[in-house]
C-alpha cells in the first residue's frame, strides 16, 4: 500500500499502486512505510493578517510605512482647500502642494479651476 501526504490540507490518502497525479504534484508528498506526515503548513492566502473588507493592512515599520507617513504629512501641510470663489491660481499652488507624483505635478497647470476643485477641493 503506497500512501501519500498533502501538505495543504493535511489528507493522507492510499493507493494500491504508484499514483502519477500524485506523484507529479508538489503538494504531495510519497510517505515511506510508518512514516508520519508532517505538519499541515497553511499556504500564503492563511499566513496573511485578516482584517474587514476593504480595510487597508498599514505596516508601522519598513520603507513603505515611511513613505505613507511622509505622504500624510505632505497632505496636512497643504492645510484646508482654499474657498471655491479662490483665483486659479491659488487653487494651482494648492494642488501642487497636494500632488504626489511629477506627472501629477506637471498635469495640474492644464487643468481648469473646476477640475481643480473636483479633484483637490473638500470631497476629495
Amino acid at each position: 500500500m503506497i500512501r501519500y501526504h498533502n501538505h495543504n490540507t493535511g489528507q493522507v490518502v492510499e493507493r494500491e499502486t504508484e499514483d502519477a497525479r500524485l506523484e507529479a504534484l508538489d503538494n504531495w508528498q510519497r510517505l515511506e512505510g510508518d512514516e508520519t506526515p508532517e505538519p499541515t503548513a497553511p499556504d500564503s492566502v492563511l499566513k496573511r493578517p485578516q482584517t474587514a473588507p476593504g480595510t487597508a493592512l498599514t505596516d508601522t515599520e519598513g520603507p513603505r510605512a515611511a513613505v505613507e507617513e511622509e505622504f500624510k504629512e505632505q497632505q496636512e501641510e497643504a492645510g484646508d482647500p482654499p474657498a471655491r470663489s479662490a483665483s486659479k491660481d491659488t487653487w494651482i499652488e494648492y494642488a501642487l502642494k497636494r500632488a504626489v507624483s511629477d506627472e501629477e505635478r506637471q498635469e495640474i497647470p492644464g487643468l481648469t479651476k473646476d477640475m481643480l476643485i473636483a479633484k483637490y477641493g473638500e470631497g476629495a
